[in-house]
């Protein structure tokens, strides 16, 4: 299995609860021509994980997570998202025949989508777990 590891800087420590802060970066804002370009993007982001690694606030660790949950989260933010929008575009219209009615309520259904994942949240961490590695400086 697959790892997928993101360095990062332990926030906050509650006993077992971990909160990690990572800097996300799209492979544009690694390039070094990344100033002569507009497409460079990162993002900080805050993980939490539950372990019982002994680190401190300010410590930098590096936070492990699996490939096919990299793939789970791409699934269900991107592919089923659209795949919805066709779908719904394509079966209102098929009913209906009218062009905007069909576009307006594809886009709509994308307000239940995400506010499921949303109210999801608790069960969705149980299926997303990260560990963490303490990087030896």
């Amino acid at each position: 299995m697959k790892k997928i590891e993101h360095e990062g800087v332990v926030e906050e420590v509650r006993g077992n609860q971990i909160k990690v802060k990572i800097v996300s970066e799209s492979a544009c804002a690694s390039c070094h021509v990344k100033s002569a370009c507009t497409m460079a993007d990162s993002q900080e982001k805050e993980i939490d994980v539950e372990s019982m690694e002994n680190v401190k606030p300010g410590q930098h660790v590096m936070v492990v997570g699996t490939d096919s949950q990299g793939l789970k989260a791409a699934l269900l933010a991107y592919v089923l998202p659209v795949v919805l929008v066709l779908v719904v575009l394509a079966v209102t219209y098929a009913v209906t025949g009218n062009e905007n009615l069909s576009g307006f309520l594809s886009l709509l259904v994308l307000v239940p989508y995400f506010f499921t994942i949303k109210l999801a949240g608790k069960a969705m961490r149980k299926s997303f777990t990260f560990t963490i590695k303490t990087i030896n400086e």
